[in-house]
């Protein structure tokens, strides 16, 4: 089972609307190493996470929060939607409120 910080990521990533070359670009790392973390091959390090929230413009430790949060929700299909509605609403609580911050 692939750590959720993962999930994290990729969440966060597609959230705010980042495609894998876009995300490799904004945080300075190749689109083979955000496809490697995201679907689990690899375990981002904290350089990693350090590149992603300085992309998303959103602190390192909300990341973290995030995948701690992710944590323990059921992951049967009727899940996927509870995990979906409760990622976005902690999402949310990170989005920058001015565009102009974006």
């Amino acid at each position: 089972m692939k750590p959720l910080i993962n999930d994290a990521l990729r969440l966060a990533r597609v959230y705010w609307g980042y495609t894998q070359k876009e995300m490799a670009t904004a945080a300075g790392v190749s689109q083979s190493f955000v496809s490697e973390i995201e679907s689990g091959r690899k375990t981002p390090s904290l350089e990693a996470i350090n590149a992603y929230s300085h992309a998303l413009n959103i602190r390192p430790s909300n990341l973290i929060y995030f995948a701690e949060e992710l944590e323990g929700l059921p992951t049967d299909k009727r899940g996927k939607v509870r995990l979906a509605s409760t990622a976005l609403s902690i999402l949310e609580k990170f989005a920058p409120r001015d565009p102009e911050h974006a």
